[in-house]
């Protein structure tokens, strides 16, 4: 694996344990990497503000793939946004809210904040560790944003399902849609997914697939880990994205990242 240059990483399950935490020497392999010249992505479903926000002490040294794909940001660059048109992402609000409150919370997500029903707040707990720019509305037919990706946030954490018998099947020919976790239905432009951000970066860095590593636990994760030649599902990962990985990872909660990076850095790999 001494070929390697760059590293993506998904956040959820991946690198944050079940406590949402970071590892303790993330940061400290994050500039080990970068004096061996391997770039480390932030590959995540989240919006670009919430990991400006988490990452603030090492923003400089990440590419960050938001939004599962949707936009590539580097050193405060825009280096790629596929922005949804208005008139889409109104059908899909439209199509979300005449589905039953059951199968899910629509959320537009805007570059500048999500945009959220101001009558399903009693999540706000849950949906400030997403996205730390929330903006509640009465009335969607006052929002006036720019967005690039629309989520579902399903409470009873049966997103799977939900995509399966609704999303899924009336979506997919206009958009790309996927599961993120149990509880979030992602919606982006069509061909939009981390696997076209990962061919994205190809072309912009100068570097092939087969110098990329990337590390993966759920369906929003199939298409990157498909892309690159270093692909590693985590332990935890659902059996699916293990089949679309060449390697297995330690659990998130066994520092499974870390520890691949280290034996890396170690040269054991």
């Amino acid at each position: 694996m001494t070929d390697i240059k760059l590293i993506a990483i998904d956040m959820d399950h991946t690198l944050l344990n079940d406590k949402g935490q970071l590892p303790e020497n993330f940061t400290d392999q994050v500039h080990a990497l970068k004096e061996k010249g391997i770039q480390v992505v932030i590959a995540s479903g989240r919006p670009l503000y919430t990991l400006a926000d988490m990452f603030s002490h090492i923003e400089d040294d990440l590419i960050f793939v938001s939004d599962n794909g949707a936009a590539i940001t580097k050193q405060g660059e825009q280096l790629f946004n596929s922005i949804i048109e208005p008139d889409d992402y109104r059908k899909l609000m439209a199509f979300t809210l005449e589905q039953n409150e059951a199968a899910g919370i629509p959320i537009l997500c805007a570059l500048d904040a999500a945009y959220i029903p101001k009558v399903h707040d009693q999540y706000d707990q849950v949906y400030r560790t997403f996205y730390t720019n929330i903006y509640y509305y009465d009335d969607f037919a006052s929002v006036d944003a720019v967005a690039n990706k629309f989520t579902v946030y399903t409470p009873n954490n049966d997103a799977v399902d939900q995509y399966e018998d609704i999303y899924g099947p009336a979506l997919t020919k206009q958009f790309s849609a996927t599961t993120s976790g149990k509880e979030w239905i992602d919606i982006m432009n069509k061909n939009i997914n981390k696997g076209q951000a990962m061919y994205q970066l190809s072309n912009l860095l100068n570097i092939t697939t087969d110098q990329m590593m990337a590390f993966g636990d759920n369906y929003n994760d199939i298409e990157m880990l498909a892309a690159v030649k270093y692909s590693y599902a985590m332990a935890n990962a659902h059996d699916d994205i293990k089949a679309q990985a060449n390697f297995i990872a330690p659990s998130n909660n066994d520092l499974g990242v870390s520890t691949v990076i280290q034996d890396l850095l170690d040269g054991n790999c």
